[in-house]
């Protein structure tokens, strides 16, 4: 991410399964240096094998049998608030979620997670939409329509939802299921 107003402009941050979040400064990375050079690290609280999005200074990402977070980052202090400002009320489990964004420039922003905890048993993949502004708003999933009739493919790890044109992809054990995206 470029945060070109904060302290530390070119940052990463990533994460594994001990539970933990590092930001990194992208241009100090290397060398031996007696001293931590991570600018940030945050107690998640579930194993990571997931990848976060980020939109609008905020970061997105489910752990381990966890809920879809959202951390605020305050451009000023070039660092993530600590806590969570919301939370979906959906719990993921492994592999946890990557979830992706789809918005209208900074606004009508709409967070999509995939609950891949299925993939053992060949059940299905469930997408999930939030509003961004506060994860426990969820717009829809693909587990609520009457008959199944929005039942996505077999669940598969590690997948995250591709949004274009207008509709959202996600790909499963043998076929990628194409959704529509909600109206704003």
């Amino acid at each position: 991410m470029d945060e070109l107003s904060s302290p530390v402009p070119h940052l990463v941050i990533g994460g594994g399964k001990e539970g933990n979040l590092f930001l990194l400064n992208r241009d100090n990375m290397g060398k031996f240096n007696s001293t931590n050079q991570v600018v940030q690290t945050l107690a998640f609280g579930q194993a990571i094998f997931a990848t976060g999005a980020f939109w609008n200074n905020a970061f997105y990402l489910a752990g381990v049998s966890g809920h879809l977070k959202t951390y605020s980052f305050n451009t000023t202090t070039g660092k993530f608030n600590t806590s969570a400002t919301s939370q979906s009320p959906t719990t993921y489990g492994f592999p946890g979620a990557s979830p992706a964004v789809s918005a209208t420039g900074t606004s009508n922003g709409i967070i999509w997670a995939i609950d891949a905890s299925a993939f053992g048993s060949s059940g299905p993949a469930v997408l999930h939409a939030y509003d961004a502004s506060n994860l426990a708003s969820e717009l829809w999933n693909s587990s609520q329509a009457t008959a199944s009739r929005d039942k996505a493919g077999n669940a598969v790890k590690f997948t995250v939802p591709t949004i274009s044109n207008g509709k959202v992809y996600v790909g499963t054990s043998a076929e990628i299921t194409v959704f529509g995206l909600l109206p704003n």
